[in-house]
């Protein structure tokens, strides 16, 4: 996987690449590949061939698809 620039302590971007939007999907809400994002809804805008992501959209996107996932209490074993 293609290291990031964006770390965890730092603001978050107004567009990121697919490597750094999985690094930020993992960070706030749960692990993600960059090749997952290829099926989101999202909007891509591709400057200089490069496909970009905006973070607000990306962001709502992924709390949606994590309040809409199925949840469970887990019995005590």
């Amino acid at each position: 996987m293609r290291k990031t620039a964006w770390q965890p302590e730092q603001p978050l971007p107004q567009y990121a690449d697919k490597p750094t939007a999985a690094a930020i999907i993992t960070h706030h809400f749960f692990p993600i590949s960059p090749r997952t994002l290829e099926r989101w809804p999202l909007t891509v805008r591709r400057p200089n061939k490069a496909t970009v992501y905006e973070v607000d959209e990306l962001m709502a996107v992924a709390e949606a698809k994590l309040k809409s996932a199925y949840a469970y209490k887990q019995a005590e074993g």
